[in-house]
Parts: C-alpha cells; sequence; structure tokens
C-alpha cells in the first residue's frame, strides 16, 4: 500500500509559530492603542503635508533638520489650534455677554416662542419638549466636553509621532519600499495615491468649508446680522458637515431675524444662502478637483459618518480619508493581483 503523506517541514512550522506570536502581539498593541488611532491618522496627514517643506528648507534653503521640523510643527501647531481657539474664545465672550444681559435674552426668547405658537402651533413649554431638550442638552455638554480633552490628547499625539516621523522620513520611505510586500510598480502609484487622498481630504475640504464661509459672511453683512463675524467662525466648521452643511447655521440666523421682525432682511438671507452659498459649494469642489484628488461626494457624505462615529468631531477629516484608502486598497489589490497592466 503506497501512503503518499505530506508533512509540514520544521521551518514552514518555525515561521508559523513565529506569524501566530507576531499577529497575536500586533492584537494586544493593536487593542490598547486603539484609542490613539485618530492621533496617528492625523501625524499620517501632517507627514504628507509637511515632507515637501521640509525637503524645501533643508535641501534648498539649508536650513538645520531640527530646525526645520520645529518650525514647521509649530506653524501646524498654529493652523490647528489657531482657528479653535480662536471658535472657542468668540463663543466664551458671547455667552458671558448674553449672560450679563439674561433681560434681553428673555426678551428674544419670548419673541420666538410667541412666533412659534402663533405661527406654527408648536408648544414649546410641553412637558415633553422640556425633557428632551433638557436631555439633548445635557448629551451635548458630556459629549462637547468630552471631544474637547480627546482632541487636546490626539493633538499631542499626533505632533509627538510627527516629529519622529519628519526626522526619520528618508528611513521611514527606505523602509516602505523595502518591506511591503508589493510591486515597485505598484508601491510607487501606491505612495503617490496615498498622499493625493490625504491633501485632498485634509485640505480640500477644509478649503472649500473657508471659501463657502466666506461667501456666507458677505451675506451676514449685507442682511445685517449682528456679530457676522463670530458667525461666520461657525459657518466654518458647520460648512465641513455632511448633508445639512452651513444651513446648520444660516437657516437658524434666518429664523432669528424673522422672529425678531425683520421679515425682509430674513427671506432675503435665505434666499442669499440657499442660492449662492449653496451654489459656491459646488462650484468650488468643481475647481479643486482639477487641482487635487477627485474624491466622490458619497465618499464624504459616508465618510464623515463613520468619522464622527469613531473618531468624534475630529473624524470629519479622517472619516472620508478611511473611506478613500479602502477603495484605493481594493484597486491596488486589482494592480497588484488581477490586472497587472491596466490601461488607466
Amino acid at each position: 500500500m503506497n501512503s503518499n503523506k505530506h508533512y509540514l517541514s520544521n521551518n514552514i512550522l518555525l515561521q508559523l509559530a513565529f506569524i501566530a506570536i507576531i499577529l497575536l502581539v500586533f492584537g494586544l498593541i493593536t487593542k490598547n492603542l486603539l484609542a490613539f488611532f485618530p492621533g496617528f491618522l492625523g501625524a499620517l496627514c501632517l507627514y504628507v503635508l509637511l515632507l515637501n517643506p521640509l525637503q524645501w528648507l533643508v535641501k534648498v534653503k539649508k536650513w538645520n533638520k531640527l530646525g526645520s521640523v520645529i518650525f514647521l510643527m509649530i506653524s501646524s501647531a498654529i493652523l490647528i489650534i489657531g482657528p479653535l481657539y480662536l471658535l472657542i474664545q468668540m463663543l466664551t465672550n458671547k455667552v458671558m455677554v448674553l449672560l450679563n444681559d439674561t433681560a434681553q435674552i428673555k426678551k428674544d426668547v419670548n419673541k420666538i416662542i410667541e412666533m412659534l405658537q402663533t405661527k406654527f402651533h408648536i408648544d414649546v413649554f410641553s412637558a415633553t419638549n422640556i425633557e428632551k431638550i433638557t436631555q439633548v442638552g445635557g448629551k451635548l455638554l458630556e459629549k462637547t466636553l468630552n471631544a474637547s480633552m480627546d482632541m487636546t490628547v490626539q493633538l499631542g499625539v499626533a505632533f509627538l509621532i510627527l516629529y519622529f516621523m519628519l526626522m526619520n522620513h528618508q528611513k521611514l520611505e527606505n523602509w516602505f519600499y523595502r518591506t511591503i510586500p508589493l510591486k515597485t510598480s505598484n508601491l510607487v502609484k501606491m505612495n503617490k495615491d496615498l498622499k493625493d487622498l490625504v491633501i485632498s481630504n485634509a485640505v480640500g475640504m477644509p478649503l472649500t468649508a473657508f471659501l463657502q464661509a466666506i461667501i456666507a459672511y458677505i451675506g451676514y453683512l449685507i442682511f445685517g446680522v449682528d456679530d457676522a463675524f463670530t458667525w461666520f467662525i461657525l459657518t466654518i466648521f458647520a460648512a465641513m458637515l455632511p448633508v445639512v452643511g452651513a444651513a446648520l447655521i444660516y437657516v437658524p440666523l434666518a429664523l432669528f431675524l424673522l422672529a425678531s421682525g425683520d421679515t425682509g432682511q430674513a427671506i432675503g438671507l435665505l434666499i442669499y444662502c440657499f442660492v449662492i452659498v449653496g451654489l459656491s459649494d459646488n462650484l468650488i469642489r468643481l475647481v479643486l478637483q482639477k487641482k487635487m484628488a477627485d474624491v466622490h461626494p458619497l465618499i464624504t457624505i459616508f465618510g464623515v459618518i463613520v468619522g464622527i462615529n469613531l473618531f468624534g468631531f475630529i473624524g470629519i477629516i479622517f472619516g472620508p480619508i478611511l473611506f478613500s484608502v479602502f477603495f484605493w486598497l481594493v484597486k491596488l489589490y486589482k494592480y497588484e493581483f488581477i490586472d497587472p497592466n491596466p490601461e488607466d
């Protein structure tokens, strides 16, 4: 009787054991560091954005490498933290002013309540509405405080990782090409596509929101919105949200003008924002897509939803990046194993 039994060699068994140990250790590390994943993504985004400026400072301007890295990190920190600090400072000042003028607050609130009751038959002070407002307010305050603390920690992690990535960028690039088990041509394409995706999402989205907010700000000035600059800052952040976008700010503003008796200004602001601000969003995206990677709007919408659920507010940026990377990995798999010589 012939028995053709095949046994695994000791070398293969040893390899499998090592792979199992590596995966086990990697799983333990990932599980305990998963909370800092947004910080790692932030470092990766900043690395992609700052690598070319670093090389320019070192090679062209002949700056010291350490000094260049510190300069770029401080500059990027100012650009990131500055707007957030400005937003918090303006909101804090606004709240303090309102708290010092409780009579005006009561008057404005009564106007809005009266308008809702007379025109829309909404009873704001019903037991159900009061309970819902209390629950939503409590949850919103809790989430805001948690998000602020989390964002501070994630920024610290991001800049810590970024420092070592920039200081050792050449070794990092060499490790990337030497270690990743893909064809060199696909690695080069992978490197370029990843940079394009990060720039498109990390720069394109905030830039679009900023330009859209400027157009909305012009409307605020035209139609006499009080403290228009504060609403401009809020519009920048709201414009990065999917579906609702800047409408989250200008619709309540128009309602407040309507409640204050400024019917013409309220209608004018709504028409201006729905038409001009709404069309500007598509126009700005069309122009930026010629300069950056073309990211489908659905990727942005669902990416932001997933990103906020995973990472909180900073998921607005990281969510679309994750979605884009997922589809890019599928395309890379096709290039590597199915269609090695694609026409496009």
